[in-house]
């Protein structure tokens, strides 16, 4: 079977102009040149793909699952014109990234803009994922950039560290924790109450709490999540700053007092597979918080 491309543009003409005239217009061809390439694609599949016994000519359902594949061909085609067009051009035709819920969110559209104020013509693809599944999605989907705030496991990886965050054990003013007189809390006080965390959650991110989370019944899909059930007074858990300061400063989330701390320093490091691109490095460049 050799079917051709231009084959494939033929049954693509004719199921959208609904006749054998209307695709010859729109391919700027004879009548009989459609009618011809037509019927090669039929002896190539060896399949009745047009149905010829009424006053009009009409794809058959075998036809009609033909033309799917043929159109699948068709994007491949424009697809692999467009990567052309963008390699030529000294820019990646995809850049994925995988970034940690935990980092905030501005300074990674803040380099999509200037990728696009540079004019790259390359796809960004972003996705995010919580602790322990930043690594796993970036090797899934075969990202070239990922940041996280656990040590990574690969060690084939080119690895730059980036400024830390901050984050807070807090819990909603009135929960039974912030009633405490503002006395250091122990293990056995917050084991009392609800931890909340994320999932993916890892001992490696080396939270004073880090044996309290193993017995967390409560695990929240990120930290947008979890603030929100902080809020509802659910339990308590450590947030990043940037995403609770104006609670904090409301005072509608209040600081617990750890004996071994209640400040958490995450150590956000970006990860990349090899050297990357102009668009990868513009990207990089932009993650400051």
């Amino acid at each position: 079977m050799n079917i051709t491309l231009e084959q494939a543009r033929t049954l693509d003409a004719f199921a959208k102009g609904g006749t054998l005239q209307a695709a010859a217009r729109q391919l700027r061809k004879a009548h009989s040149a459609v009618l011809y390439g037509l019927k090669q694609l039929e002896e190539q599949t060896g399949l009745e793909l047009l149905d010829r016994s009424g006053y009009r000519t009409r794809l058959t359902p075998v036809g009609e699952e033909v033309l799917g594949h043929c159109r699948r061909l068709l994007t491949a085609e424009r697809e692999l014109y467009v990567a052309c067009e963008v390699l030529a051009s000294g820019w990646e035709p995809v850049l994925k990234m995988v970034f940690d819920v935990v980092v905030p969110l501005e300074p990674v559209l803040e380099g999509v803009r200037a990728l696009e104020a540079a004019g790259a013509r390359t796809r960004v693809e972003l996705s995010v994922a919580s602790l322990a599944g930043v690594e796993e999605r970036f090797h899934a989907t075969s990202a070239q950039l990922m940041v996280t705030v656990l040590p990574v496991r690969d060690a084939g990886l080119v690895i730059k560290g980036l400024p830390p965050l901050t984050g807070r054990l807090v819990a909603r003013r009135g929960h039974p924790l912030v009633r405490g007189g503002g006395q250091p809390l122990t293990a056995d006080q917050l084991a009392q109450h609800v931890l909340l965390t994320v999932q993916g959650s890892d001992g490696r991110l080396g939270l004073p709490t880090g044996r309290l989370e193993e017995q967390s019944a409560v695990h929240l899909p990120d930290f947008h999540a979890k603030k929100a059930a902080i809020v509802a007074g659910i339990g308590f858990g450590w947030m990043p700053d940037w995403l609770i300061r104006r609670e904090l400063k409301s005072g509608l989330l209040r600081v617990l007092p750890l004996r071994q701390g209640s400040v958490h320093r995450f150590e956000p490091r970006l990860c990349s597979a090899g050297a990357l691109g102009p668009a990868g490095r513009l990207l990089a460049a932009a993650l400051k918080w």
